[in-house]
């Protein structure tokens, strides 16, 4: 019996993975199913977490269903709302309630649970515990997204995390400028991933163009998965952000996103030019 965890940054393409596991024959992904403890207790945060697994598979098996967010009992591949407009934040629209596991499935089937934050801040603790893997996004990406929609990253917070590591919380209190925040976020969010096995770690922009190659170390499936996401040139998506300050900011944690994506710097340029 196998339950895999994933985490990953904020809009970096988690719910769009569970979409594209649920598809496939014997697996079931859930999409922050758990309320996350926040009483900062990172051992007994994994117990907790451990319990969940195994009561929520016990659940599938015996009734049919699981908690999971959706979209009016829908399994969607995005919570947030259409944009109204380039002004207007998009709100999500998700909400945690029981499904109907309709598909069938073996005693062996393979869950998987996605929690960005909290998964995040356990990740050490959790990946003695679990297969763990972690989506990453071009960091430009993902600060574009986050500007778009009403979370706790737009302003360089993620409580859920910060409740399980001070430390990150205490530099963001530190920091008044919420791009730096921002910023700090995403540093530290990298410098997490960095002690993941390299193979745990997969990339939005491969999941986003060939989702069943890029996410078969996951799933271990060779089914092939057919969901599409939309691809889109961030300057037209996200007219009001400041691509080019943002991108001079990101030059300051180079070193950690390096791994990830060689020539970071060099992908950053061409926002670096006056009037991008």
């Amino acid at each position: 019996m196998t339950t895999t965890l994933i985490t990953g940054m904020p809009r970096s393409g988690t719910t769009f993975v569970c979409a594209c596991l649920n598809a496939l024959q014997d697996c079931v992904a859930l999409a922050e199913p758990m309320q996350p403890p926040r009483h900062g207790d990172a051992n007994r945060a994994v117990e907790e977490i451990a319990s969940f697994a195994v009561a929520t598979r016990t659940l599938i098996l015996a009734k049919g269903v699981a908690p999971t967010k959706t979209l009016n009992g829908i399994l969607s591949d995005n919570f947030f709302e259409d944009a109204k407009d380039n002004r207007a934040l998009r709100r999500s629209l998700a909400k945690t309630m029981d499904i109907k596991i309709e598909k069938p499935l073996t005693p062996d089937f393979r869950l998987f649970i996605k929690h960005p934050g909290i998964f995040t801040a356990l990740a050490g603790l959790l990946g003695e515990r679990f297969p763990l893997y972690a989506i990453v996004r071009h960091p430009l990406g993902a600060l574009a997204s986050w500007q778009s929609v009403d979370i706790h990253a737009r302003h360089g917070r993620m409580p859920i995390a910060e409740a399980f590591a001070p430390d990150l919380s205490a530099r963001l209190d530190r920091i008044d400028n919420p791009l730096t925040r921002q910023i700090a976020l995403v540093q530290w969010m990298f410098q997490v991933y960095r002690g993941l096995p390299r193979e745990r770690v997969l990339h939005y922009e491969s999941i986003v163009a060939d989702p069943g190659t890029a996410l078969r170390p996951l799933s271990g499936s060779p089914e092939p998965i057919t969901q599409t996401a939309h691809t889109f040139h961030l300057q037209t998506r996200y007219p009001n952000v400041d691509f080019r300050t943002t991108a001079e900011a990101l030059l300051a944690i180079e070193a950690d996103v390096e791994p990830f994506y060689s020539d970071f710097a060099a992908s950053l340029r061409p926002y670096l030019r006056p009037n991008s």
